[in-house]
């Protein structure tokens, strides 16, 4: 009975949102109206989403996985919340329609115990620091995700080139230049979608040997996947480390190109999320930071 209340009051609530919505007058306001009512559904679930933190798998931290990274020359696919709506029904809003080889694959990757792969996911560690998009995606599909992870797994963290600390300029710098290690003096070979919104940041690369680039369609990659990985094994597997920013998509390729020996990185839109980080931090997403030069 209380799951069937909760049910009709978010339903009631949603629809009670999108009507007040339509007479605010700005964008700003009609943002505000919908956190108004999201938050109240939140408060209904409260209870379930303490559920989901409790029984979610041990994550590491993104020092740790940076690390890990670092000394073993490892590779990496990670599984955020597009991955995992994907794999339980849901449509990716950017990357990826639902296609049932790709959540097959995705699957595999993620049930995979490879040395040297490391299977990442979302760092679910307390209600507080989940934030308002996680909190909803767990009221909408948190229990079919569980079922997806192993319990008794530690994960390494997908959020390695998405936490980007925000709180101190020292910080941000520090994580940064850890990362900018993963491929200095090194070729890179960066796989991106074709009029998507990656920038190449000379902050993040001014520190490797040579970039090249294969581009691949920005939407739906998956349905060229052969193709994308062909071009990428032109490519010498001991000289090039491989950066894959490719949605869903990436998570199984850089779990295919490890297979074959390389070191790929599903390494997602981490230059879009440096800018985001200065800004915070600055007030100017375009500022250079001359520890990073």
């Amino acid at each position: 009975m209380k799951i069937l209340v909760r049910k009709i009051s978010r339903f009631f609530l949603r629809r009670t949102s999108q009507v007040v919505s339509i007479f605010c007058i700005s964008k700003k306001r009609r943002a505000k109206c919908r956190e108004f009512f999201d938050d109240k559904i939140i408060g209904l679930y409260k209870d379930e989403i303490q559920v989901f933190v409790d029984r979610y798998p041990a994550v590491w931290s993104e020092e740790e996985t940076i690390q890990h990274l670092l000394e073993n020359k490892s590779s990496i696919c990670r599984f955020g919340d597009g991955e995992l709506k994907l794999m339980v029904g849901e449509k990716h809003k950017s990357f990826q329609d639902v296609n049932h080889s790709l959540n097959s694959r995705l699957i595999e990757v993620l049930n995979s115990n490879v040395p040297n792969i490391l299977v990442a996911i979302h760092p679910v560690r307390d209600f507080d620091s989940l934030g308002r998009i996680w909190q909803k995606f767990i009221i909408r599909i948190g229990s079919p995700v569980l079922n997806l992870l192993d319990s008794n797994r530690s994960y390494p963290s997908m959020g390695v080139f998405r936490g980007l600390p925000k709180n101190t300029k020292e910080n941000l710098v520090n994580r940064i230049l850890k990362i900018k290690k993963l491929w200095e003096g090194r070729k890179i070979l960066l796989v991106v979608g074709e009029n998507s919104r990656f920038t190449f940041e000379e902050e993040l690369f001014n520190n490797v040997e040579s970039v090249d680039y294969v581009y691949a369609p920005a939407k739906n990659a998956f349905e060229v996947y052969d193709e994308i990985v062909n071009k990428v094994k032109q490519y010498n597997k001991d000289e090039y480390l491989i950066l894959i920013v490719l949605g869903p998509t990436a998570t199984v390729m850089a779990y295919d190109l490890a297979l074959d020996g390389y070191q790929a990185i599903d390494f997602g839109q981490m230059p879009g999320t440096y800018k985001r980080a200065k800004k915070v931090l600055f007030g100017n997403e375009e500022v250079v930071l001359k520890e990073l030069l």
